[in-house]
């Protein structure tokens, strides 16, 4: 029986769990105390976990994963009963357990190479230097932000940690104006935040170029430096910022000459950082130019997109996660996908409370009507609810499908404006061309 240990996880990331166990593994889970991103998701509420436990033959509880105790820890499973596979869904791990994997002797992308990649700064130096398409940038450390450092780089730019996750402390300046605002949010931003994500988002921030294109993801799966591209999406974001996803929409709506471009170029993206194996969500933005890297995350694609992608293929992506660390050949293509679908993120543009007449047995005619099999977006009347800022903090997400992406994607906005309507709370829609 092969041994697959897992380290962390996102919420939808637990259903790894189950997919290990169906292909015959020992699974043992390794949940941090600090510092973890499934903490960070489902804060104490442990009712969460607990249905995934049941797939889990060891839950083991560490302190956090950068002291001696991950390692020695790992050592002793090792021992006791030798690690087929060491994973992590988590952002918040995947650089821990790369450094582990490697003392180990596990599959996992090589510890160096991985940070080459994960920190942004580094990843545009190394495809600057092989020539590869990538914006403009400079690093600037939080505290020259602060204290009136002018970045050299025109306006308009993107700025956001070197490492960091959910679009936190990250903006898109067009002006003056945004960036000032944006400096002024970063003050207050930080002294607010929750302790883990102050912990694992840098000080230091890249500056770099603006490009006015359509956002895209790429979700690769790379064996012996090939890579093979499972799925294509487009990404619709706020029409009141730039800087919101709120939509991963699959496939992506771009002809075979499109994607077969995007997929040379992360090819060429992947050869360059020397990221021989492991499976890669990847963010690209695509102009007139062609495909631009925005940035590459060594882990699952994010939110409920496996859940689509198996609602779209019959196929569970977590099944081929665990299949490639185990070192199976995994052959697949975007082909696979014959329907589409959009993961639909439910926020509150403003923040506020849902109506306290809201009568939550009128959810479910509404999710009929638009044929959603999927929701999470479940509230009580009177509930507060953030304002949306980020990946963290949202309602809940449903899954819209229909046979085309772009109608997909225009059908969640109509259901977004129909349950504002329901909650009695303006909730975020979204805007792209391809939606007009």
């Amino acid at each position: 029986m092969k041994h697959v240990v897992f380290v962390d996880s996102t919420v939808s990331g637990l259903l790894a769990f189950e997919a290990a166990k169906r292909l015959g593994c020992h699974v043992t889970f390794i949940h941090q105390r600090d510092a973890s991103f499934l903490t960070i998701s489902i804060k104490d509420d442990t009712s969460r976990l607990e249905p995934y436990l049941r797939y889990v033959d060891a839950y083991l509880r560490i302190d956090n994963l950068e002291g001696g105790e991950f390692s020695r820890l790992l050592a002793n499973l090792h021992a006791e009963r030798p690690i087929d596979a060491l994973i992590s869904t988590s952002e918040a791990a995947i650089v821990p357990v790369a450094r582990e994997a490697q003392r180990i002797g596990t599959l996992y992308p090589r510890y160096e190479a991985l940070c080459g990649a994960v920190y942004k700064s580094r990843l545009r130096e190394t495809l600057r230097a092989h020539g590869l398409r990538s914006p403009d940038f400079e690093v600037l450390s939080e505290e020259q932000l602060i204290n009136g450092v002018v970045p050299s780089l025109p306006l308009p730019f993107v700025v956001k940690p070197t490492r960091g996750f959910a679009k936190q402390f990250s903006a898109i300046c067009h002006s003056q104006t945004d960036f000032d605002a944006f400096l002024s949010e970063l003050r207050q931003s930080r002294k607010g935040a929750d302790p883990m994500i102050d912990h694992l988002v840098s000080r230091d921030y890249l500056v770099e170029q603006y490009i006015d294109g359509t956002l895209h993801s790429a979700e690769v799966i790379v064996q012996d430096s090939k890579v093979s591209c499972f799925a294509t999406t487009i990404r619709f974001r706020a029409d009141y910022s730039e800087i919101l996803e709120m939509t991963a929409t699959m496939p992506s709506g771009l002809d075979a000459a499109q994607r077969d471009e995007i997929k040379a170029y992360v090819q060429a993206v992947f050869s360059a950082l020397g990221l021989d194996v492991g499976l890669y969500h990847v963010e690209l933005l695509r102009d007139a130019k062609g495909p631009c890297l925005v940035e590459i995350n060594a882990r699952m694609m994010g939110s409920v997109a496996p859940q689509m992608y198996r609602m779209l293929t019959g196929i569970d992506p977590f099944e081929l996660l665990v299949r490639l660390h185990l070192g199976e050949p995994i052959l697949i293509d975007d082909s696979v996908l014959q329907r589409a679908g959009s993961v639909v993120t439910v926020a509150s543009r403003n923040g506020g409370n849902i109506a306290h007449d809201y009568d939550p047995d009128t959810l479910q005619p509404l999710l009929d009507k638009y044929a959603i099999r999927f929701c999470t977006a479940h509230v009580a009347p009177g509930q507060a609810v953030n304002v949306y800022s980020g990946n963290i903090g949202t309602i809940g997400h449903v899954i819209v499908e229909d046979d085309c992406p772009h109608s997909a994607a225009k059908k969640g906005n109509r259901f977004l404006r129909e349950l504002s309507s329901l909650y009695g709370l303006e909730l975020a829609t979204y805007t792209g061309a391809e939606l007009a």
